[in-house]
């Protein structure tokens, strides 16, 4: 069985102890939600942060996990791929979020390849310290199997996504998403900044780069207009009820 480790094919990942923000950042990932103050200070010593530069591979589809990982800055792409085709996009994973959590808490093979869109810090949690904190906290402990079921929630309604709505909707239901992400106003004027490019975003709403081109095109007559990464949307609300999204 090969063991997760962040790859080293162009760039070397830089590792570094936890900052002070850096653990202020950490203290705040729904991982310690419910874990008490020893359990968090024990695990956090033992994280290092690792930064990895954009484009490279943080882990790689069918090793073994060795440690939960979190996204402290950065974002990350997950991606599957068949021999002689494209790499496919599957989900996008951004700060204070974890790395396929359901996996190295499962102890399995990671499904999905990660990896970084732009320079990323990654905290790498060791398992063999997060099992022995779960044995002695029961409130971590609950919190690693709420997180291992929700991952995977997720991607379900990923996959729902993809069936119900046409591509169209789901550019729409991203916009809205990212709106929503960043504390716009539910209805009315709102802008967005993408944030992936036109490439990966594609790959991740399952569309080709010429039809999303072709989708931002048209949906100038639903009054979106984007400029480079720049997404003006006249109506959120409306927006939202084209792509099927309740408020």
């Amino acid at each position: 069985m090969q063991t997760a480790t962040i790859s080293q094919s162009h760039a070397d990942p830089i590792e570094t102890p936890p900052t002070a923000e850096d653990r202020r950042r950490l203290r705040r990932f729904p991982l310690f939600a419910q874990a008490n103050d020893g359990t968090i200070h024990n695990l956090l010593g033992q994280t290092p942060i690792v930064t990895v530069p954009k484009h490279e591979t943080v882990i790689r589809e069918g090793t073994t996990p060795t440690s939960i990982i979190a996204v402290v800055t950065g974002r990350v792409a997950l991606v599957t791929q068949i021999p002689g085709e494209q790499p496919v996009v599957i989900a996008m994973v951004g700060r204070g979020d974890l790395i396929m959590p359901g996996a190295a808490i499962a102890a399995a093979a990671y499904p999905l390849t990660a990896r970084a869109v732009e320079e990323t810090r990654i905290a790498s949690i060791p398992l063999g310290a997060i099992r022995n904190s779960a044995d002695q906290d029961r409130g971590f402990c609950q919190e690693l199997t709420r997180l291992a079921g929700g991952e995977w929630q997720a991607l379900l309604g990923q996959f729902k996504d993809y069936r119900l709505r046409s591509a169209p909707q789901r550019f729409a239901a991203y916009l809205v998403q990212l709106a929503r992400e960043n504390g716009r106003a539910e209805s009315g004027p709102v802008e967005v900044e993408l944030a992936d490019d036109r490439k990966t975003l594609a790959s991740l709403l399952g569309m080709t780069p010429e039809n999303l081109s072709r989708t931002i095109a048209q949906f100038r007559d639903r009054g979106v207009s984007v400029t480079g990464r720049v997404v003006a949307i006249a109506d959120l609300a409306s927006l939202a009820a084209f792509a099927g999204i309740g408020a």
